[in-house]
């Protein structure tokens, strides 16, 4: 098998399903990173560069390539395995949910810490399943599992309408809030693509969003609904009511939408055999993901945490959360907006949910894919933003460390992640 992008979060966990069943892998990534760092312990071939020698040679007829549409056209292994047909990830992933009973997660916000979260409780309550994960475990330490059962856990990203490729045996559907307006026309036609999504699954697709055929979640009568939530601790504790029965449980993620989420995987969770009680029971051991509300600082003196948030909805909710465990303190958050695209299609959004902040310091646009926008900048988003600055990341623990609030959020779906150890450093 060969990755052209193996270092990406959806790639890398494709790639460790063929190591962990013992095929060979070769993979190119434009930097190293930890996810190729581990991949490389765990048995792949790695290259950074675009030296063609470095390909272990393996026969056309004997290799399989997928890739990511991260890497361009122009890139020299794109060119160099184009006679071998390469496909895409989101292809290469249904062909193996599809080949078994998928459970997807679908939405907007939300679709990883679902998916986590199901992956946990089927688990923990016996059923075994794979799983392909955008985000890495803290349970375990990845984001992949092999199992024994034909369970297949897989999320379901919308971006350019990938997960229409998947025949989901039952879905859940967490948010459809308009994003991937560079791919979608409007609102209206990622609610149509949302539609097709369910339209496809042979089972019921558990969701509160507003998409045709849905199963209900989340209000009482629903068939799974939350009551009696509390904070506990920086955990939120409940009465689970699912399916006609309620067990008290709670969940170690801050943000009464996580609470939501963890009905969502309990409906999947129950859906595919396991009991309420069981899951009721399994729910508190769940770790948690990394980049999402992750600590990694949290003392007197200073709080520090790291979430994955790039749309305003994320954002408000990250921000939702924040007030809700340290009320009254001052906030620093730190964003790099993620796509050219979307800080156009949401500037107002993300100019109004960063204002509630005491101080937001931007990094300039992570572009992944894309090319600049004319006037599309951080600079512009900045002008709307009451105590906003635009710092280099090189510069961004400086500022941090000057501003002096003890709560400091790192946001972003970017490489804004590479800061956490540098601010760490200076507010310890």
């Amino acid at each position: 098998m060969v990755f052209i992008g193996i270092g990406g979060i959806g790639m890398s966990a494709l790639a460790r399903h063929y190591l962990r069943r013992g095929v060979p892998v070769f993979g190119y990534d434009k930097v190293e990173s930890d996810l190729t760092r581990a991949l490389v312990q765990e048995g792949a071939i790695v290259t950074y560069g675009e030296d063609l020698s470095d390909y272990p040679g393996w026969p056309a007829d004997q290799v399989k390539v997928v890739y990511t549409p991260a890497i361009p056209a122009s890139n020299a292994w794109m060119k160099f395995f184009a006679p071998m047909q390469p496909v895409k990830r989101a292809r290469a992933l249904a062909e193996l949910a599809n080949s078994g009973r998928c459970l997807a997660v679908a939405g907007t916000h939300g679709k990883t810490s679902t998916s986590a979260i199901l992956v946990h409780l089927l688990t923990e309550c016996g059923l075994d399943p794979t799983a392909f994960i955008g985000g890495i475990m803290k349970n375990t330490g990845t984001n992949y599992r092999l199992g024994s059962s034909d369970l297949v856990v897989v999320e379901a990203d919308e971006f350019d309408r990938s997960f229409l490729a998947l025949k989901p045996w039952a879905a859940a559907i967490t948010t459809t809030d308009a994003d991937h307006l560079d791919i979608y026309a409007d609102a209206n036609d990622l609610l149509g693509a949302f539609a097709d999504f369910v339209g496809q699954t042979s089972g019921p697709a558990f969701t509160a969003a507003e998409v045709d055929g849905k199963t209900a979640v989340g209000a009482p009568g629903d068939h799974a609904w939350a009551s009696n939530i509390t904070v506990d601790q920086g955990a939120f504790a409940f009465t689970m009511h699912l399916d006609g029965s309620q067990y008290g449980t709670k969940i170690h993620m801050p943000g009464r939408h996580n609470v939501y989420n963890a009905l969502l995987a309990a409906s999947l969770a129950h859906q595919a055999g396991a009991s309420a009680k069981d899951i009721a029971e399994a729910l508190p051991s769940f770790g948690g993901i990394d980049r999402r509300f992750e600590y990694h600082l949290n003392t007197q003196k200073a709080v520090l945490i790291e979430d994955y948030a790039h749309h305003p909805t994320e954002i408000g909710a990250l921000i939702d959360s924040v007030e809700e465990m340290y009320p009254g303190e001052q906030v620093t958050l730190c964003f790099q907006p993620h796509l050219f695209s979307r800080t156009r299609d949401f500037m107002d959004g993300f100019a109004d949910q960063l204002s509630r902040v005491d101080q937001c310091l931007l990094l300039p646009i992570y572009p992944a894919r894309e090319e600049p926008i004319e006037g599309i900048t951080s600079q512009a988003l900045a002008k709307k933003i009451k105590c906003a600055l635009v710092v280099r990341p090189e510069d961004l623990p400086q500022a941090v460390q000057s501003i002096q609030n003890r709560v400091v959020l790192i946001v972003g779906a970017g490489d804004i992640g590479l800061c956490v150890k540098p601010v760490k450093a200076l507010l310890s």
